[in-house]
């Protein structure tokens, strides 16, 4: 007993220090050593400003949203490095053709990261932990990664004394996992003495934007799917199930006239992708009133906010729940100068959501209703929203699109620029996809990258791009009918299919097929069984996605427990059948 009681209070005492540090030596050190830099290297900071200005042009600072500790959002500041430069379709260049000589230099010496001691002033930041990245790799990172975000985020961190740009993915957030583990006040000295030897020798460097390691976004694509096996078993009508839809040539096009299907509003715009559309919403409500929040659901896409972080508007999560069978909204106070944002799940029940807007409606806040996931329901809409938004490419084989209508009055703005170059590499990849599922071709390693690089661009995008006229044509020419029979026929298949599973190892959703139309199936699970399950899928070549897993300061509530199953037009019965066995064979596995 002594022994033992030895032993915990080594590790009280180990504890305590710790918290110490962490909790209020390290942030001490911060705040002292940041404010000693930013005199020190005052001159430094002038003459680069002056200069970034006279080469780069303005703004000098350049402002970007990333995920800080415990993955809520702050601003990152920085010397620009790049122009500006846009092509005719309105993307902005590749990170490599914006690079000049002297933006080169300033990544090379690290000096573009100098006004990220005002971050650490702030306390957005630390001296010492893992950099803070892209809010677009949220969705990607393992639930060990992710851990990596239980600190602030340094100015350098153990994965820059350890190799940094020349490293792989998976080797900085191990290093990031490491730090994260191991803190300590010897840790961070040490950390900061290698990474002022490293910039005077100018040791490890490799300017960012010009080297071979891929956006961590096409990098998880391309990691994720090399892992699926064969394909094409039993009952498959193709090689795999899920993923990105492909283009077959075989698509009905039409002459655009009007589109009966989608809601009746007073006034609407087809946009480039669904964010754009949000962002086409929010200019006309800026246009005429003061906004000063926006309440999102916890359960989101980080997509949605970009336009309100661009903005600088406060971002407030509302809590999103799965409970007794349905989607619940716990939606604070609103008043007339917020903005809501509320959306209705897998194209399933939409009365809880739409008793939700009805109420928003008398607070006199302005409602944005996504109805993505509800746009084929047949009550897919509250009439007490003000504007409607919907990414129609989450639906139908297009490269791109997005819809947006205001319920009364007209939209201030809608797209001008055409858009047709800026989708030329998707629809390549879409068409290359095909004739790999065909057996034309044997490797998928051009379209899985042409995809998920598109995907990952695609928050560069100018937001007055309009829709291309390929995926316009497609939606015009589209039964959607018959789009809703389909995915009701599969949804069916699945629900009788896992009816034996049901309250024992998955829990399946209330759906109602004469009403519900499923953009996925939910099926909700224990999230170690949810991440074993989706595995051995991938392993099986099905591809059943995983909702929104980032957090960004959110509760966490049903994302980690919902897996998505496939349901949609492309496939059938045998399709549906095949993925219920697996299900089965991995739950004989368990057992």
């Amino acid at each position: 007993m002594s022994i033992v009681l030895c032993t915990s209070q080594v590790m009280e005492r180990k504890m305590k220090k710790k918290n110490i540090y962490q909790g209020f030596i390290k942030r001490l050190l911060d705040v002292t050593l940041s404010c000693i830099a930013l005199v020190i290297l005052s001159p430094v900071l002038l003459a680069t400003a002056i200069l970034v200005r006279v080469k780069l042009g303005s703004p000098v600072i350049f402002k970007q949203a990333r995920p800080g500790k415990d993955e809520k959002i702050f601003q990152l500041y920085k010397f620009r490095s790049m122009t500006n430069e846009t092509g005719p379709d309105g993307r902005l260049l590749s990170d490599e053709k914006r690079l000049t000589k002297y933006g080169r230099f300033l990544r090379g010496s690290s000096i573009d990261e100098l006004p990220e001691l005002f971050n650490i002033l702030k306390g957005d930041m630390s001296i010492v932990g893992p950099r803070p990245l892209s809010i677009y790799y949220l969705p990607l990172y393992s639930s060990i990664y992710r851990r990596r975000h239980e600190v602030k985020p340094g100015l350098t961190g153990l994965a820059q004394i350890n190799g940094r740009n020349n490293l792989q993915w998976d080797e900085r957030f191990d290093l990031d996992i490491e730090y994260v583990d191991n803190v300590s006040f010897r840790m961070d000295l040490k950390i900061v003495m290698d990474t002022v030897l490293k910039v005077l020798k100018h040791s490890d460097i490799v300017v960012r934007g010009a080297n071979d390691v891929k956006d961590y976004g096409p990098y998880c694509v391309m990691r994720e799917e090399k892992q699926r096996g064969k394909g094409g078993r039993g009952l498959m009508t193709y090689s795999e199930i899920g993923s990105f839809f492909w283009l077959d040539g075989e698509e009905k096009k039409s002459s655009v006239g009007e589109i009966n299907w989608l809601p009746f509003v007073e006034d609407s715009t087809f946009a480039f992708s669904g964010r754009n559309a949000i962002d086409l919403a929010l200019r006309d409500i800026l246009n005429n009133k003061s906004i000063n929040r926006v309440l999102v659901p916890s359960y989101c896409c980080v997509s949605m906010l970009q336009s309100f972080i661009d903005r600088g508007i406060k971002i407030e999560f509302y809590n999103v729940e799965y409970k007794n069978g349905a989607f619940t909204y716990t939606v604070p106070e609103a008043d007339a100068r917020t903005i809501v944002i509320i959306m209705s799940y897998f194209g399933l029940d939409t009365s809880a959501c739409h008793n939700e807007i009805k109420k928003l409606n008398k607070s006199g806040a302005v409602v944005i209703e996504d109805i993505t996931h509800s746009l084929l329901h047949n009550d897919s809409l509250s009439e007490y929203s003000d504007y409607l938004i919907a990414s129609l490419r989450k639906w139908f084989a297009i490269p791109t699109g997005g819809w947006v209508g205001k319920k009364h009055g007209n939209l201030s703005e809608k797209p001008t620029m055409d858009s047709n170059h800026a989708v030329e590499d998707k629809i390549s990849g879409m068409k290359e996809k095909y004739e790999y599922l065909a057996g034309k071709i044997n490797s998928k390693e051009n379209f899985l990258f042409a995809n998920a690089t598109f995907e990952n661009d695609l928050i560069h995008v100018d937001r007055m791009l309009k829709i291309d006229d390929t995926s316009l044509g497609i939606v015009a020419g589209t039964d959607v009918t018959s789009v809703a029979e389909q995915r009701r026929k599969n949804t069916e298949t699945l629900l009788s299919g896992l009816q034996d599973l049901d309250g024992i190892v998955l829990t399946l959703p209330k759906v109602n097929l004469q009403v519900d139309t499923p953009l996925f199936l939910p099926i909700f699970l224990k999230t170690e069984d949810r991440d074993e399950l989706r595995k051995q899928l991938i392993e099986k070549d099905i591809y059943c996605p995983i909702h929104w897993p980032e957090v960004m300061g959110a509760e966490e509530g049903v994302r980690a427990n919902e897996l998505s199953l496939i349901c949609d037009q492309r496939y059938g019965e045998g399709d549906m059948k095949v993925i219920v066995d697996e299900i089965h064979a991995w739950y004989q596995g368990k057992v």
